[in-house]
């Protein structure tokens, strides 16, 4: 790193010594009283809701509908809402004709689904549309939802399609690439998209060096992050805390210490970001304490993300005095709360008792919400509470379950002795079962001796973990409990031929 702290002397950027203490940027850094209101932003989801309802019944009463400026709003509105959860029912209501002849409803839908992790419909969409190449818009859209689901070899795919199908990329093009580039580690495609945003333009744009500098840190070439960061005329939050995470990511802790002060310094006031880098990244250093008390002093009371930003630190720290202490005390609360503090009692019932609550202060579960619900009833093994928390989130709050939300159901039942059912809820599944699903009802046939389904659930994990020791072991302990030591012997022996005895 000696390259990194010469380059910092040649450098304008003026960053205090990590020795100075915090609290010398109290005079500097006021921080901001607005934040966004939970209650407010649920008020206008319902009335969105209320609007697809209208166009719903409408629809279903024989009344067309066909003005594009109607649909427009609905999906720039449920984007802005992050209310993602209604893009298959504002899809439903838009008429056919209307949807393929309009770029632009097509490419907020498409934005939707991505956002959304729906990116099967969304690639459907575009595979469909007739003028996605008059603009980046659809292609970025695509893209980022790759990216932004860890599907970074897609997004790299289908940028480097729309380079062959000259569809010329802008400024939100190179930094959801760049973040697939440091999704893989691939350095060497890194350094063709940054020699690709110099050549149309965008080499000294602030979003896409921001979007560089996290690429090099997460692909190794900390020095080469530093350069670029050191090059950004007109540094934002975003670009102080790219550096952070990079400095924290390769345990730099002095120069992330360095960073943080430089950012106050220069009167970027934190957000949960910073503050979750700065808490969890430099929990060792002798410097947190002072961290943690900056943080409670200056904003903890009068900005949502900052206070989100030590409840997720207590959550993950398992710290629950002082997580409900903090919690008790927010004058506002909204999903991330809520989930931190379900999360953190995911093994007491207090998580169901705190979702009570959740849903009596009008803030909608999410995706996130039941998988630490149903987490916590497996370990209590509250089979009926856990079905019925399952058949809300699918009913009343339309939410498709994922592979984890199948996983702590599956567990649940497994792990008390209804494995049959179990092995119905997997066969029921709209989307095939992957290793957190088969290993849950694997380890329940342990528990209770059923041979049968252990044998199918060992079939199925053998194909989609053939290297995982765990499963041919706990398979061998489920035959030498039935007392079939045949068995245990061909399982020992298919083991030692795939080399992993």
């Amino acid at each position: 790193m000696s390259k990194i702290h010469n380059h910092a002397k040649q450098n304008p950027t003026k960053i205090p010594n990590h020795k100075q203490k915090f609290n010398k940027t109290k005079q500097i850094l006021p921080l901001s009283t607005q934040s966004s209101n939970p209650h407010l932003i649920n008020q206008k989801i319902h009335s969105l809701e209320a609007i697809i309802n209208d166009i719903e019944a409408s629809k279903e009463n024989g009344i067309k509908i066909n003005d594009p400026k109607i649909f427009a709003s609905l999906l720039e509105n449920c984007f802005k809402l992050c209310a993602t959860h209604l893009v298959t029912r504002i899809h439903n209501i838009i008429p056919e004709k209307l949807l393929y002849i309009n770029i632009g409803i097509v490419s907020k839908l498409l934005r939707l689904y991505s956002k959304n992790g729906n990116l099967e419909e969304a690639h459907r969409l575009f595979d469909k549309m007739l003028k996605r190449n008059e603009s980046a818009f659809s292609w970025n859209s695509l893209i980022s939802g790759y990216a932004d689901n860890g599907l970074y070899e897609d997004a790299l795919a289908l940028y480097f399609q729309m380079t062959e199908e000259d569809v010329e990329p802008d400024g939100y093009t190179f930094p959801r690439v760049l973040k697939a580039c440091g999704g893989v580690g691939l350095i060497h495609v890194g350094e063709e998209i940054h020699r690709h945003a110099i050549r149309f333009g965008f080499g000294n744009d602030v979003c896409v060096q921001n979007a560089l500098v996290d690429m090099y840190s997460k692909c190794g070439d900390i020095e080469k992050a530093w350069k670029i960061f050191n090059q950004i005329d007109h540094k934002d939050l975003v670009s102080w805390n790219s550096m952070l995470r990079g400095f924290v990511r390769h345990q730099l802790i002095e120069e992330a210490i360095d960073v943080f002060r430089g950012m106050l310094y220069h009167g970027h006031e934190p957000d949960a970001v910073s503050l979750s880098t700065v808490l969890t990244g430099l929990s060792s250093s002798c410097v947190q304490p002072e961290i943690h008390g900056w943080v409670l002093r200056r904003g903890v009371e009068r900005n949502l993300s900052i206070a989100n930003s030590l409840i997720v630190y207590y959550s993950k720290q398992c710290e629950l005095e002082k997580l409900r202490w903090l919690f008790n005390n927010m004058s506002q609360r909204d999903i991330v709360s809520w989930n931190s503090i379900i999360s953190a009692h995911s093994k007491q019932i207090e998580a169901l008792e705190y979702f009570e609550s959740m849903l009596s202060s009008d803030v909608s579960p999410d995706k996130i919400t039941f998988v630490s619900l149903l987490s916590a009833c497996a370990r209590m093994g509250m089979v009926k509470e856990g079905q019925s928390l399952f058949t809300m989130m699918r009913d009343r709050y339309r939410i498709d379950p994922v592979m984890e939300h199948y996983a702590c159901l599956v567990n649940l039942y497994a792990r008390v002795g209804f494995v049959e059912e179990a092995l119905e809820i997997i066969d029921g599944m709209e989307f095939d079962a992957g290793p957190t699903v088969w290993g849950p009802l694997l380890y329940g046939c342990f528990l209770h001796g059923n041979v049968d389904i252990a044998e199918i659930a060992c079939e199925n994990l053998f194909e989609l973990e053939p290297d995982n020791e765990q499963n041919f072991e706990l398979l061998m302990k489920v035959y030498h409990n039935a007392g079939r030591l045949e068995d245990v012997k061909k399982v020992r022996l298919m083991m030692v031929e795939r080399g992993l005895d």
